[in-house]
């Protein structure tokens, strides 16, 4: 059954309003036309060329994304260079494209609030809200039954199926749990002073894991894509139990461009 895009549109601007997306983020319909019907829909992480490969072959009608296809201002549309290939092949095929990102990070019921019930986080709170009630912000910190750092990097490499960097001793009891999704080492030094034993994110670079050994805090980056790709399936639910006839596809094709050498 189709449904204008503009209905996708309200419904996930109802589960991640756009208000919440930090100012420097592009949101929203980024292709296509809202009064367009949509009868199939493909939910991934990135709008890579072998996922819109397989949303025309697959004749999707609208992609949702977590990441900007268009993120910074377009100076020229050279279609024999990767994006304007992209943006060609959607316009031919009226494919339209609508993303949620920052604002379903910030999100009371996105992201972080799914990363946290995977690691079945209790007593659950914003680690950097945006309002004061601390409703919604980025990152969540609540505990967890004590287990060694070990134990808790082979859980979420098994939870999210992804390679996990270690910092810290391996020894460590955690009990109290930091996370965010994406990119979160600028989030070191609030997770400890939170008072939390471990911040698992992805994407920490080199100064902020040095900052995390200072303040004793342990970390588990597991990669961008780890603790991101968890939004494709968690979407595509919600769409379908607001619209169950819906056609809903799971999208993750070229969406993590690292491999185990």
């Amino acid at each position: 059954m189709s449904h204008e895009i503009a209905r996708f549109m309200q419904i996930m601007e109802e589960l991640a309003p756009k208000s919440l997306a930090e100012e420097w983020d592009n949101v929203g319909l980024q292709v296509g036309n809202a009064d367009l019907m949509a009868k199939k829909v493909l939910v991934t992480l990135t709008v890579t060329e072998s996922l819109v490969a397989r949303a025309v072959a697959e004749q999707v009608d609208l992609v949702i994304s977590h990441h900007p296809l268009i993120f910074k201002p377009i100076k020229h549309l050279r279609t024999d260079l990767p994006l304007g290939k992209l943006l060609q092949q959607l316009l031919e095929h009226r494919i339209a494209v609508y993303v949620s990102h920052t604002n379903l990070d910030h999100a009371a019921k996105g992201l972080n609030h799914w990363l946290a019930q995977d690691l079945e986080l209790q007593s659950v709170k914003v680690l950097r809200p945006l309002d004061k009630e601390a409703t919604v912000g980025l990152g969540r910190i609540g505990r967890i039954s004590p287990q060694s750092l070990e134990r808790l990097a082979k859980r979420v490499a098994s939870l999210w199926d992804t390679n996990v960097k270690v910092i810290g001793d391996s020894a460590t009891m955690c009990t109290k749990v930091a996370v965010c999704g994406g990119t979160g080492g600028d989030l070191v030094r609030q997770a400890a002073f939170k008072g939390a034993d471990v911040l698992i994110t992805g994407d920490v670079d080199y100064h902020d894991a040095l900052e995390a050994k200072q303040l004793g805090l342990a970390v588990l980056d597991a990669g961008h894509f780890g603790t991101e790709q968890i939004m494709v399936k968690k979407i595509a639910f919600y769409l379908q139990q607001h619209l169950p006839q819906a056609e809903i596809l799971l999208g993750y094709e070229g969406n993590n461009p690292f491999c185990v050498g």
